[in-house]
């Protein structure tokens, strides 16, 4: 004798069946695949690459990184400023920020940062001159500067060897005072960093009294990475995306326009320092 399952008990078995498949299904893509959400990137104040101004961020860092988000097709994301550096490294080393902008690379870092191939900046220290005085000083090597009174800033690493030269090297407590002084005619070179000051002079409306040496002091990439802790989805495959962008972006003359959104007409030669040397 064959018993048959009532209907109603036989479409509420089918609809739990159903459900439960329904729950396996969502708990195995949960852990597959994890949902898009807010991308925190975070960096140092530190103009002109990146700070907050009027409560947006701005500068070269931001636009570049809002560029490439852009491109990606990225618009849920935020720029978070943080007081100090250690302060930055720590929120990447726990995963609580995602992409950290401007940071060289070292061994070090690589244990727990994801670094893309396409360095975004070139920063260099180079020498500053009294823009009168370009055409008498040049660099090709620490000999040409001898008999010259050379202003640095104390603690400052610069190069082991610029220390090492035996210049004649005076050294002062900050090195926000070095262009001052130089400009003052208490020092005939001095260091700097270059595109900050290009930014600052342009800022305070002394371009045109200062002048820089070729070839640089020292010169290191600069690149925006991604936190090894992060949990943001797909952080291999951004980074694939975002070194072909960058590349296209040299290329296309989309970071020529950004440097010349804060560098002005420096803009140019700054980008072909980057690029073209």
């Amino acid at each position: 004798m064959i018993t048959k399952m009532p209907a109603a008990r036989k479409q509420g078995s089918l609809t739990w069946a159903l459900c439960l498949c329904a729950a396996v299904c969502l708990i195995l893509l949960s852990h597959r695949t994890p949902l898009a959400r807010t991308l925190v990137i975070e960096g140092v104040e530190e103009a002109p690459l990146k700070w907050l101004g009027h409560e947006e961020a701005m500068g070269i860092d931001v636009d570049i990184m809002t560029e490439v988000l852009t491109t990606m097709g990225v618009s849920d994301y935020v720029f978070r400023f943080v007081d100090t550096g250690s302060r930055l490294l720590h929120n990447a080393k726990s995963g609580n920020s995602d992409i950290i902008l401007t940071l060289s690379m070292n061994d070090r870092r690589t244990k727990y940062l994801m670094y893309p191939d396409e360095a975004h900046l070139l920063l260099d220290w180079r020498f500053a001159v009294r823009a009168e005085d370009k055409n008498k000083i040049r660099f090709d090597d620490f000999t040409d500067l001898e008999r010259l009174r050379i202003g640095a800033a104390a603690d400052y690493s610069y190069t082991s060897s610029f220390w090492n030269s035996g210049l004649d090297i005076q050294t002062v407590a900050r090195s926000d005072l070095l262009i001052p002084m130089l400009l003052q005619k208490r020092f005939d070179v001095v260091p700097v960093n270059y595109l900050n000051t290009i930014y600052h002079s342009l800022q305070n409306r002394y371009r045109d009294r200062v002048a820089f040496l070729y070839p640089p002091l020292r010169r290191a990439p600069y690149y925006n990475v991604f936190s090894r802790a992060s949990d943001y989805p797909g952080k291999e495959a951004f980074l694939e995306e975002y070194n072909k962008i960058i590349r296209e972006m040299r290329d296309d003359g989309r970071l020529l326009r950004i440097f010349e959104r804060y560098l002005g007409p420096d803009g140019y030669d700054w980008w072909q320092s980057q690029y073209s040397q």
